[in-house]
């Protein structure tokens, strides 16, 4: 009954040493039951113990985030991992055998991944961007520099007494440059920068890559200053400043001679960057082929190890920060679900047995939680229950132990949606949707670009809506519009009319003649509308039960005696009267003229209560109706005021306060100062007085008699008036299905209908084109928008008319620590 009612929780206090606290706490998220409770939800995370652990997982995953976006741009395919408690016993196996304090591979692993990003980095340093530098400044400083048919007169050259300067800075550092460049030289120097183009920079000569952050985009800077000398103090402080922005910086020739040597070297330098860059793809391919290499044995990729590994690690330290640590303790509380503390013990006794190390582990002791703690919501899901408690976790989450309408919503939820969906064809096609995600998962699971991919998770929610939706169809005998004549008919043509045979019966759904006859509409029209009452009162009816449920499990008698039996009682004898009227009327016969009216019936019962229908449901037994009209009226009239006045007046009666003890505020472990070590017989001291230590907090209990009052008044009225407006919205199950047979019967006639008798070549392409029409409408009007439609009235009808009969929707889930789960949730 644990999807009932949610699991019972008991409360606990942990003590372990600080010592031992890594290996207790990665025993405890591999059994992953316990619902860990922050000491002080207020304090910031960098100000806990552990805060400096959980920035370094941080930063390691930043780095594998950098050698990742490496690994997409040369089209490496990563192997994940599909099975976590593999991957997890692996880790444990690793540990074992290390000999050392567990926590240390972290550390070791830190070291290998700085070590291994820096070497990606270093070898996509050394891919240089001098050619296009060069290209660049050519452009700027003149084609005439590097294809002068008569060399330079080196003298006059010289007498201009101007330097170049040229190199490569950040886009975003040019108005920067330019600024420290005018308040350096005064004004005297021309400054020109222009874009090198990442684009071409990247696929001419793979210019460097900075890991972990988008390329910047880079401009090359032409300095033109007055005076050549390299040792004049002007030279020298531009040398500083073009240095400061650590970008590449070329010396440009200033005589025809070095500017053909800088020419036959460059030359040489482009050959050889070349064959360079060769090589470095070469060596760089090599080093991201051990990242996607499995290793171990583990169906994964060795980066894919590194990956889940630190974020084990950074879930283990966030929940250690969960608990106080005073000296060399750590105290903390957690939640778990009864019957698993044998488990919990025994990873305590068994944490320390593979280190080292002989440090105490630390205990367990069950504690009673302070007033007004409610414990955590734990439903133990499978495949076929998750998407239906979602539903109603979306709401709400159900309170600890109170009714789970998740339970109900499995069957009710598309049930409802079938009622608006019903069609035999649109249903059908529904569920085999659903049936092909479920028998084809593990493959469509492969498949990330696929959108049968994103139905995985609501597989049978789907098929189960496609099931009622074609279990209805079959009910109503709708088959796109067409009406199925699937076992015969109880009616026969006589004199240009329908007569119906006598004692005939038809076995399922509606006989096919009254959808093809002129009166289709009026008859399905009225026959929808009341069944969408019936379901929706029974559905209701069916909520106010679970509340009784509910105050008998809490006990809460005052509720359940005030107002559990005066609510079911006025909706019975309302609206359950009413559902009751209906289904009288359908059972029997009545004379050509004398069919009773539901509605003026129901409103006789209030406006004529002494007077006898001339038309009754009960046929010839109109005194035994007025009898019963007349009781159910009295009933319901007296259940509103027993709604209303009781429980104030009893609660009113009772106004005390209940005090429990004074609070008796005391640390539970002393903090230990001094040395780190610990002392065993002082642990064993520390660790007896937290165990025996219990916080008792203030507690009292008011009523106030206004707020009673006021609640219950507003309660009453709510209900009252509720059960009006609930019942008719209930009646979106008629408008809906209603609507949706419209809609499938206006496209068939437009589109399939018509073309049917056209002969010949023409009336076969048109029927073809038509029907292709038909099969698009069908598809995006009814298959994607009507479902959407119909899901959203469903919720609608489950999340305001079903739950608030009984439905509190106040608790908060439980959230196991648990590696699983977390390693599960990141799984790519």
């Amino acid at each position: 009954m644990s999807f009932f009612r949610s699991k019972q929780m008991k409360y606990y206090s942990l003590v372990i040493p600080r010592e031992s606290a890594w290996m207790v706490m990665d025993q405890l998220g591999r059994l992953g039951q316990l619902h860990m409770i922050d000491y002080d939800p207020l304090l910031p995370m960098m100000n806990r113990p552990f805060a400096n652990y959980v920035k370094r997982c941080d930063e390691a995953l930043f780095k594998l985030i950098g050698i990742e976006s490496l690994l997409k741009q040369f089209k490496k395919n990563l192997i994940h991992c599909e099975d976590t408690q593999k991957l997890l016993d692996h880790f444990r196996d690793i540990q074992n055998s290390r000999q050392k304090p567990g926590h240390t591979y972290f550390d070791e692993l830190e070291q290998e991944i700085e070590r291994k990003k820096n070497h990606v980095q270093e070898i996509v340093d050394s891919i240089t961007e001098q050619k296009l530098v060069l290209e660049k400044a050519k452009e700027v400083l003149g084609n005439s520099m590097f294809s002068q048919a008569i060399p330079h007169n080196v003298n006059d050259y010289q007498q201009l007494k101007f330097g170049q300067l040229i190199g490569v800075i950040d886009k975003e550092d040019e108005t920067r440059f330019k600024r420290i460049m005018f308040r350096i030289t005064k004004g005297n120097a021309w400054v020109n920068i222009v874009d090198l183009l990442p684009e071409k920079q990247h696929h001419q000569i793979k210019t460097q890559i900075d890991l972990n952050r988008a390329q910047q985009p880079r401009c090359l800077y032409v300095v033109v200053y007055p005076g050549m000398n390299d040792q004049s103090t002007l030279k020298q402080k531009l040398l500083k400043v073009c240095d400061s922005f650590a970008k590449n910086r070329i010396e440009y020739p200033n005589s025809q001679e070095a500017m053909d040597n800088k020419l036959r070297e460059l030359s040489i330098q482009i050959n050889e960057a070349l064959n360079l860059i060769q090589m470095t793809k070469k060596q760089l391919d090599v080093t991201l082929d051990e990242f996607v290499k499995e290793q171990n044995g583990c169906n994964c990729s060795y980066f894919e190890q590194l990956r889940l590994y630190v974020l084990k690690e950074k879930y283990l330290y966030v929940n250690l920060n969960y608990l106080m640590m005073q000296g060399s303790i750590f105290t903390g509380y957690f939640w778990l679900p009864e019957g698993l503390e044998a488990q919990v013990e025994d990873k305590l006794r068994n944490a320390m047995q593979n280190s080292i190390d002989r440090f105490p582990t630390g205990q367990i002791q069950e504690m009673k939680p302070k007033p007004g703690d409610l414990a955590p919501t734990y439903f133990k899901l499978n495949e076929v229950t998750m998407p239906f408690q979602e539903i109603v976790n979306t709401y709400g989450v159900p309170r600890y132990q109170e009714v789970n309408p998740g339970l109900f919503t499995v069957i009710t939820f598309p049930f409802l949606f079938g009622v608006m969906f019903a069609d035999i064809a649109h249903g059908f096609l529904l569920l085999l949707c659903g049936l092909y995600v479920i028998v084809w998962k593990n493959q469509l699971k492969k498949e990330t670009d696929s959108m049968f991919n994103a139905m995985i998770p609501f597989r049978y929610l789907l098929a189960l809506m496609g099931l009622f939706a074609f279990y209805n169809g079959l009910i109503y005998n709708d088959y796109l519009s067409i009406s199925l004549d699937l076992f015969g008919s109880c009616y026969y043509p006589k004199h240009e009319e329908w007569e119906r045979e006598q004692n005939c019966v038809y076995p399922f759904g509606i006989d096919p003649v009254w959808l093809a006859s002129g009166s289709s509409l009026n008859f399905m029209n009225s026959y929808k509308m009341k069944l969408a009452v019936i379901l929706g009162v029974i559905h209701m009816l069916f909520g106010i039960l679970m509340k009784g449920a509910n105050t008998l499990y809490f006990r809460n008698y005052l509720d359940f005696f005030c107002e559990f039996i005066p609510q079911l009682l006025f909706m019975a004898c309302t609206f359950g009267w009413m559902d009751f009227l209906i289904i009288m009327k359908w059972l029997n016969v009545y004379p050509n003229g004398k069919d009773p009216s539901i509605i003026e019936t129901m409103i006789n019962q209030v406006l004529k209560p002494m007077d006898e229908s001339a038309t009754p449901v009960f046929p010839d037994n109109a005194p035994l109706q007025l009898i019963l009209t007349q009781w159910l009226t009295v009933i319901a009239l007296v259940s509103i005021p027993w709604m209303l006045l009781p429980k104030p007046l009893i609660l009113g009666s009772s106004h005390k306060k209940h005090k429990v003890s004074d609070p008796q505020l005391q640390k539970l472990i002393p903090e230990k100062q001094g040395s780190e070590d610990i002392d065993p017989q002082q642990f064993r001291k520390d660790l007896q007085f937290a165990i025996s230590s219990k916080s008792i907090e203030l507690f009292e209990q008011e009523h106030d008699s206004g707020e009673i009052w006021v609640h219950q008044m507003i309660e009453t009225i709510e209900f009252v008036l509720g059960g009006i407006s609930n019942t008719a919205s209930y009646l979106r199950l008629w408008a809906l299905s209603l609507a949706h047979g419209q809609l499938a019967e206006v496209f068939y006639d437009m589109c399939i209908a018509g073309k049917l008798d056209m002969g010949g070549i023409i009336g076969g392409l048109m029927s073809g084109y038509f029907y292709i029409v038909f099969a698009l409408l069908t598809f995006g009007v009814l298959m994607m928008m009507d479902v959407m439609e119909c899901f959203l009235h469903a919720l609608r009808l489950h999340w305001v008319e079903f739950q608030s009969k009984f439905y509190k929707a106040d608790g908060y889930l439980f959230v196991g620590y648990s590696y699983n789960k977390i390693l599960t949730e990141h799984l790519k």
